[in-house]
């Protein structure tokens, strides 16, 4: 079997070139010779003429190890990392095959912006980035290559296929009235991974290798991060982003686990008849209805630091705060009653929304009228209330038109581009070696 094959080359590429992980911290100090011939005039496949060298092998599974942040390559994960980078250089050459003829390769400047853009999602400058991939034996152009291919592709879905993602009137006012009817139940903001089951030989292959993936996200693994290395929809380059979501838009399989998600998890690997999903929870709203965690403040406080507050005192300080609080004027007079009861100082913590707040001050806070406080939080430092200056409540209104028609084609367009690239896998001819 060549995927036999392919997993002896892996082994033998992990025990080479160990590589550790998490790319913004630098720890990666594995060192790969550059270029070596052997590597290079080796095909391991040709995909419709244009080859694939065991080097192009070597350099994509690094690149795609360092996305592991265990520090240590298991014999699952080799096979994982084998199979993903495999199936990402032919689809990489498929897409960029599909480019050439509608001439939408990516110019020079074009893939500059987009590697120094890449970067800065690590909080990195270009040349650093560059540095910590050459630590961990990948060249720059390897992941030129890669950013290159996701760009072409999304050229491709927004050139050529968009005018195939035709959303009429009707379906766009159908959509609208559907959020009328559905006002208080659920919509989802989801991130997708998704991996393609081209054919049923397939089928336990992706199974596998997305439960490995799940199990690394299980440990904590950047979910965009992973996204945008692994996932084979067109959401990738936006780290999986689905944007929202309402109840039955999804395959009624993924529906189901989407509902039973609490925010911030993610599900196991979701069987279809497209492929797997790894789904993950981003924040869940009712449609058309308030949302008290999006109403934005403005709140200024008082702190009083422990040092300068014994027990003795603290007693009297809590009554004079609760005197003072209760007046709809304390915003205005926050410094005034600052040095009036002796505050170790005061401050504000501008525009925020209530959701962004530390849970244990969303329901105090959304109680209080504008210009009153909450009674002295005790912190770990001091003790501190805190003054509501103002409150915008957001109005609850149905989209527009054009956002909906907006998002009904970008979803559409996704579907199509998958299916599109479904096609070419399977009229590819793949030659391996």
């Amino acid at each position: 079997m060549i995927m036999k094959y392919y997993k002896r080359q892996l082994l033998r590429i992990l025990l080479t070139f160990f590589v550790c992980p998490i790319l913004q911290h630098g720890i990666v100090n594995a060192q790969q010779p550059i270029a070596d011939l052997q590597d290079v005039q080796e095909i391991v496949a040709i995909v419709n003429d244009e080859v694939i060298s065991l080097y192009d092998l070597k350099q994509r599974t690094l690149l795609l190890a360092l996305s592991n942040s265990s520090g240590q390559i298991t014999q699952e994960q080799e096979q994982l990392l084998q199979q993903q980078a495999m199936s990402g250089l032919i689809d990489d050459k498929l897409k960029l095959e599909e480019a050439e003829k509608y001439k939408a390769i990516a110019t020079e400047t074009e893939m500059a912006t987009s590697y120094r853009n890449y970067a800065r999602q690590f909080n990195m400058e270009p040349d650093v980035l560059e540095t910590r991939l050459n630590e961990a034996g990948v060249e720059k152009k390897t992941l030129e290559a890669q950013l290159g291919s996701s760009m072409a592709w999304q050229r491709v879905t927004f050139g050529l296929l968009e005018p195939m993602a035709n959303v009429t009137d009707d379906e766009v006012m159908n959509y609208i009235e559907k959020m009328e009817r559905d006002k208080g139940k659920f919509e989802f903001q989801v991130s997708e991974i998704f991996l393609p089951i081209s054919n049923n030989a397939q089928r336990e292959e992706v199974k596998s290798a997305a439960n490995i993936m799940h199990e690394q996200l299980a440990t904590g693994v950047d979910f965009p991060r992973v996204a945008q290395q692994f996932s084979q929809s067109s959401t990738a380059s936006v780290g999986g982003d689905m944007g929202w979501i309402m109840d039955n838009e999804l395959p009624e399989e993924v529906n189901t686990e989407i509902r039973l998600l609490e925010t911030g998890t993610i599900t196991e690997p979701i069987v279809t008849e497209q492929g797997v999903y790894i789904l993950k929870l981003n924040n869940k709203r009712r449609i058309l209805t308030l949302n008290e965690n999006d109403i934005a403040v403005n709140l200024r406080f008082l702190f009083f630091s422990k040092k300068e507050f014994q027990d003795d005192t603290l007693g009297q300080l809590k009554k004079s705060v609760l005197k003072v609080i209760q007046s709809s004027n304390t915003c205005e007079e926050t410094e005034i009653i600052a040095t009036t009861l002796n505050a170790t100082n005061t401050g504000t913590t501008g525009v925020v929304r209530v959701g962004d707040l530390p849970a244990e001050m969303r329901a105090e806070i959304l109680k209080l009228d504008v210009g009153y406080g909450t009674p002295l939080s005790d912190e770990e430092e001091g003790y501190r209330s805190f003054v509501l200056c103002s409150k915008d409540i957001p109005q609850i209104v149905l989209p527009e038109y054009e956002a909906v028609l907006k998002d009904m084609t970008s979803s559409r367009l996704q579907l199509i581009a998958r299916r599109h690239l479904r096609d070419l896998r399977r009229d590819a001819i793949v030659d391996y070696r």
